[in-house]
């Protein structure tokens, strides 16, 4: 994709249903950092990776045995982590599309996320135990459980909440802390080096489901079971979350299934949880207003993702169904001409002075034989990266996934292959 072809003007925020995507039954999906695949977990256990560009099927891995509670990208987009209630998680190596880990806990898994700089790190939430940092950066899978409960100064073993059980977890900006939610509305801080916990307050009096930052990493929101959703703010990387904004619907009083950050970070979206809707809501983070209702189905909403470059959502539906949501194009074709435009009335137009003089031939010659010696490069390619919010470049980084072959194609390849080379033999028996 190339960025500079993009409608500068283009509508921040989509309106229709632009496309369908429908395989199996899926729970939940994410896009990875460029927005060119799409994964999904599945109900019968499988994820499925979508080439966003064509809509085809890039992966179709197999590995669990029960429904896919959440799935998260690496770094690099190479690797994919499925987190799975059959208590397993799973590296997949999607050049290959096979297992590179397999996890197994004493407990079913909520969910699972990738360190946002080191691909062999992640994080996973057991239900009903405490949740554990894993590092398989050396082949071995190294586990570290982290703490629920804060301690007293002295370290006695005093602790501020004893009975809380983490629900929800997210990395920050740069991965050296991890945010936690708690069932009793708990949002608490730990350091991702020596994993303990520096801070921690209760922020409502319900369970916190979901835990996500923006693209910058200075705004976290909080989806809370409270029908509220709170966006707290920072103002460094080590600074302590402070609460911003408020969103909710006042007038039906909405459950909220899944919310998050537009790509830009300038608005909030949420799903309603109502079983005959399929709305998303649009609410401006800065200003506070809610800005579009998006109208879809009338199905369930399950989980949605908001298109990390594009003005995109996808969302689930409670089918199964995957849906691309995109900005409604409207063609023009009255305008002939790059500079070309249209006007509404009649405007007064000042001409300079010398717009319309008339030239010589020889003057206009010497113009044209200038303007062909001006070196014009078509070969070096400009790397243009506006969106990427690292320090650098990451050498290994996949944004396409190459053609696997299915057995059948493998076979048939193998045939036409001993095929050509009976062929030669015989050619040189001849």
């Amino acid at each position: 994709m190339n960025l500079e072809l993009l409608d500068p003007w283009e509508q921040e925020y989509p309106q229709i249903i632009e496309e369908t995507i429908e395989d199996g039954y899926v729970l939940n999906c994410r896009f990875n950092k460029r927005g060119t695949l799409l994964a999904g977990g599945c109900l019968d256990g499988r994820c499925v990776v979508w080439d966003y560009d064509t809509r085809g099927i890039a992966r179709n891995l197999h590995g669990h045995i029960k429904p896919i509670s959440s799935v998260s990208w690496s770094r690099n987009g190479r690797f994919l982590l499925s987190a799975s209630k059959d208590w397993n998680c799973i590296v997949w190596d999607l050049i290959h599309g096979t297992e590179l880990h397999r996890i197994k806990f004493d407990a079913p898994v909520l969910c699972a996320q990738f360190h946002p700089r080191n691909n062999y790190v992640f994080v996973v939430v057991l239900q009903s135990e405490a949740p554990v940092l894993v590092d398989v950066s050396d082949g071995k899978v190294q586990r570290y459980e982290l703490p629920t409960s804060m301690k007293s100064e002295e370290g006695d073993g005093d602790v501020k909440q004893n009975t809380n059980t983490v629900q929800a977890i997210c990395f920050s900006h740069r991965g050296d802390r991890i945010y936690t939610g708690t069932s009793k509305g708990s949002l608490s801080v730990i350091d991702t080096k020596t994993k303990e916990m520096v801070w921690s307050e209760r922020i409502t009096g319900s369970t916190i489901k979901q835990l996500c930052f923006d693209r910058k990493g200075r705004d976290l929101l909080v989806n809370a079971s409270d029908r509220i959703i709170r966006v707290f703010s920072l103002e460094s990387q080590e600074a302590f979350p402070e609460l911003t904004h408020k969103f909710q619907d006042l007038v039906n009083r909405l459950q909220w299934t899944s919310a998050c950050f537009s790509a830009d970070g300038d608005f909030v979206i949420a799903g309603s949880a109502h079983r005959a809707e399929h709305n998303i809501y649009i609410w401006d983070k800065v200003v506070g207003n809610l800005v579009k209702i998006l109208e879809g189905p009338k199905e369930q909403l399950d989980d949605l993702a908001w298109h990390p470059i594009r003005p995109m959502i996808a969302s689930v539906s409670g089918y199964g169904n995957v849906y691309i949501w995109s900005t409604n194009h409207q063609e023009n074709w009255s305008s002939f001409a790059p500079d070309f435009t249209e006007l509404e009335e009649n405007l007064e137009y000042e001409e300079r002075e010398d717009e319309f003089d008339v030239i010589p031939q020889e003057e206009m010659s010497k113009r044209k034989l200038g303007d062909e010696d001006v070196y014009i490069d078509v070969t070096t390619i400009d790397k243009m990266n506006p969106f990427d919010d690292s320090d650098g470049e990451d050498p290994d980084e996949i944004t396409y996934l190459p053609t696997q072959l299915d057995e059948e194609d493998e076979r048939r390849v193998e045939d036409e292959d001993e095929h050509h080379v009976s062929r030669k033999r015989k050619r040189v028996a001849l």
